[in-house]
């Protein structure tokens, strides 16, 4: 079946975030982790999502650091994703790394947006053993 992984252990070594179930990628999902906005969701489930303080955003952020159209997820036709930086004022970081072009999204991944700290996650379903 297309778009779904069942490969979602990741090595210790590397610190990442293990799924315990199967990874639909269908959909994305970010959460907000500052004591600001803390537990702030947003569902990435078409091709654009633009994240910034400006209410048209289709994740609004209270964050005086963020412009007004920040940067933005894209999700191509094979359910990957990807971030971009929207020629902000203060950057948009991933994993530690400033954004200078379209970046591709991992389980897991930091974005750092002003004072903003948001992790990204695919869709996933209980493993059925």
């Amino acid at each position: 079946m297309a778009n779904r992984t069942s490969d979602t252990r990741m090595n210790e070594d590397k610190r990442k975030l293990k799924s315990a179930g199967i990874l639909l990628k269908k959909k994305g999902l970010l959460v907000a982790l500052s004591v600001n906005l803390l537990g702030k969701t947003c569902i990435v489930d078409k091709p654009e999502t633009v994240i910034g303080r400006d209410e048209e955003c289709d994740f609004v952020l209270e964050d005086p650091l963020l412009s007004r159209k920040h940067c933005i997820v894209r999700m191509d036709e094979a359910c990957d994703f990807y971030l971009e930086d929207l020629n902000s004022t203060n950057s948009t970081f991933l994993n530690s790394k400033i954004v200078k072009k379209k970046t591709m999204l991992g389980y897991g991944d930091r974005i750092v947006l002003g004072n903003t700290i948001l992790r990204f996650y695919f869709e996933e379903e209980i493993e059925k053993k």
